[in-house]
């Protein structure tokens, strides 16, 4: 490899590091579900998992230097094209996913940007939020495909304001504590720290699993880093330390700063709720919340519309021609992929419309969408990590630069986060036994909760009826290639 391609410093990577991974939202969502357990679960989950996926990512586009290094290349060369085009499926799919968390958000955003508070709030709300963020995803669409060059700087510039915030409120929180002589919201003690081992915490773990999730973006720069591996390692270590305690510490920030009766369940204001205390002991009024509305509408709106074409176009450029067809494939003078955009959008609004009409209050809706969410991100990683083993196990010989240790040590720490993501990831998708029991025997489960019925049939008929498609097109597809091939045999 030439010295000239090394360009990016150790920093450089450190802060591209930080900026994909880190999310205060993340914060606050899993403190509302877990409370004070999310101090040491953010910590695991850096160090067990961001570290050594990032180490493989490392490896993958080292042993792939001539391609894209793209999710599609990385697992063709381990276990040939049709796991990878179920890999690379699998990406695309789990955005159309996180459209259906991000688009009530955006909602919610830009009423505390107008009104200074969520006037969505009620269970009478959660239809309405549906099909106005249905609207708002058609009107996205049609921004994507006319093309709008200024979107990503406004999504930089919003995005380092995001990030100043959470680091923020992490340093003020502290600084009313320590320097105004505030009292702790919470108790923080060995009991209420210690993670409760029960279904709503491993369920929530799929959602830190995904916090600290963004190791594709960065594994990919081990051929750019000046110094080579060992900086690379070492910049990967450092970011996992840094990445941990960051979010450990806001997780902190939160029980300092946020009664735990105020978190309850309140993943629609929870953010904005930890602001407006948080202001208040520092004497600011509620325009506070106005001003985070429009600092989280900004960044949401600005990944809305990147999003909404961004992965379509890597999908297309990345799998075999011919797997969709020509007209969903057929693409404008952009180079978009039009038609794949509009169905694209139907998938969406079916995404939306279907749980919407199952779930009650607005908050069961948010905590229904922000776990499928994070469950079908894990599906991606649970591909990589089989290609990985594959890799160690059977084609160790491919000529890298870099490794994640031995033979023997990457396939067994590719086993182990393979059984950890496998038992996250089927947890999630699960809702807790006892609250089907207790639906099926008729107990009351409490106004505004969501059927746990609905919930499972929605997420795995939601996992099933995508794969299944993408293994169907895929069969197709070999099986056209086939006559092809047969048809060229009987000519010669």
């Amino acid at each position: 490899m030439e010295d000239s391609r090394r360009t990016l410093t150790s920093k450089a990577l450190l802060l591209m590091t930080f900026t994909a991974v880190f999310s205060f939202n993340n914060i606050v969502n899993n403190s509302i579900s877990i409370g004070l357990a999310s101090i040491p679960s953010f910590l695991f989950a850096t160090i067990v998992y961001f570290f050594p996926f990032a180490l493989m990512i490392g490896e993958f586009s080292s042993a792939n230097e001539n391609s894209e290094s793209g999710v599609y290349s990385w697992i063709k060369t381990s276990l040939g094209g049709k796991w990878a085009f179920l890999g690379a499926w699998s990406y695309f799919f789990v955005n159309l996913f996180f459209f259906t968390s991000l688009l009530p958000q955006i909602l919610i955003y830009a009423s505390y940007t107008l009104f200074g508070k969520n006037v969505f709030s009620g269970n009478n709300q959660t239809l309405i939020i549906s099909l106005i963020s249905i609207v708002f995803f058609w009107l996205a669409t049609y921004v994507s495909i006319k093309g709008v060059d200024w979107v990503s700087k406004v999504t930089n510039i919003s995005g380092v304001a995001r990030l100043v915030l959470g680091i923020g409120f992490i340093v003020l929180a502290f600084g009313a504590v320590i320097f105004l002589g505030k009292g702790s919201a919470q108790s923080f003690t060995a009991q209420t720290v210690a993670p409760k081992y029960n279904w709503t915490y491993f369920m929530t773990l799929a959602w830190i699993l995904q916090a600290v999730g963004g190791a594709e973006s960065i594994g990919v720069y081990v051929k750019d880093i000046k110094g080579g591996n060992k900086v690379f390692v070492r910049t990967i270590l450092i970011s996992t330390l840094a990445i941990g305690i960051i979010y450990s510490l806001g997780s902190v920030a939160i029980g300092l700063i946020v009664p735990k009766e105020t978190l309850q369940g309140n993943f629609s204001n929870g953010l904005f709720d930890a602001f407006k205390i948080l202001g208040a002991n520092y004497g600011m009024s509620n325009i506070i919340t106005n001003f985070v509305g429009f600092i989280m509408l900004l960044s949401s709106l600005g990944s809305l519309v990147i999003w909404t074409v961004a992965p379509v176009k890597i999908l297309f450029s990345e799998i075999p021609e011919g797997i969709f067809g020509k007209w969903i494939a057929e693409t404008d003078d952009r180079g978009n992929p039009k038609n794949a955009l509009l169905v694209q959008a139907v998938v969406v609004t079916i995404l939306l419309i279907v749980p919407a009409l199952g779930i009650g209050s607005l908050d069961s809706f948010l905590s229904t969408l922000i776990n499928m969410t994070a469950a079908t991100s894990l599906i991606p990683v649970l591909f990589l990590f089989v290609s990985y083993i594959a890799l160690r196990y059977k084609k160790d010989y491919i000529k890298r630069e870099f490794k994640l240790g031995n033979r023997k040590t990457g396939i067994a720490i590719g086993i182990m986060l393979l059984i950890l993501f496998l038992f996250t990831f089927l947890i999630s998708i699960i809702p807790e036994p006892k609250v089907i029991i207790d639906y099926l025997n008729g107990v009351d489960l409490g106004k505004g909760s969501a059927n746990p019925m609905f919930v499972l049939v929605y997420n795995v008929l939601g996992v099933v009826i995508f794969l299944g498609f993408a293994l169907i097109c895929y069969n197709r597809y070999e099986k056209s290639l086939k006559k092809i091939e047969t048809k060229e045999t009987i000519k010669k």
